[in-house]
C-alpha cells in the first residue's frame, strides 16, 4: 500500500459566513464552511463571537490553522478529512438532482 503524506496548509484565508478558504501544499484548495463546527463544538464556541474567527493565521509550519489570541488550533489533516467530506456531500446532492428529474417521468 502506497504511504500517504500528511496534509500540509500553504494559505488559510477567513470568508464570510465562518467559512475558510485552504490552499494545501500539493495545490488542492478548498471552502470549508466551519459554521455547523463552531455550534456543534463547545471548544470552538469562541470563534463565532465578533470578528474573532477573521483571526486565523497558520500555525506550526503549516501543520495547523489557529487562533492565537484564543488558544484556538486545528491540524490541517483534520481540516483537509473535513473539507474532503462536505465536496463529496456537494458532489452527491448534485448528482441526485438529474436521477430525480429522471424519476418523475
Amino acid at each position: 500500500m502506497a504511504s500517504m503524506k500528511r496534509p500540509r496548509l500553504q494559505a488559510v484565508q477567513p470568508h464570510p459566513g465562518k467559512r475558510l478558504e485552504l490552499a494545501f501544499t500539493n495545490g488542492q484548495r478548498f471552502e470549508l464552511d466551519m459554521s455547523d463546527a463552531l455550534a456543534s463544538h463547545p471548544g470552538l464556541a469562541p470563534l463565532s463571537k465578533g470578528k474573532a474567527f477573521e483571526g486565523v493565521t497558520l500555525g506550526d509550519g503549516g501543520w495547523t490553522v489557529e487562533w492565537p489570541e484564543l488558544d484556538i488550533q486545528i491540524g490541517a489533516d483534520t481540516l483537509l478529512l473535513d473539507a474532503l467530506a462536505q465536496a463529496a456531500a456537494r458532489r452527491k446532492h448534485l448528482c441526485s438532482v438529474p436521477e430525480i428529474a429522471l424519476t418523475l417521468k
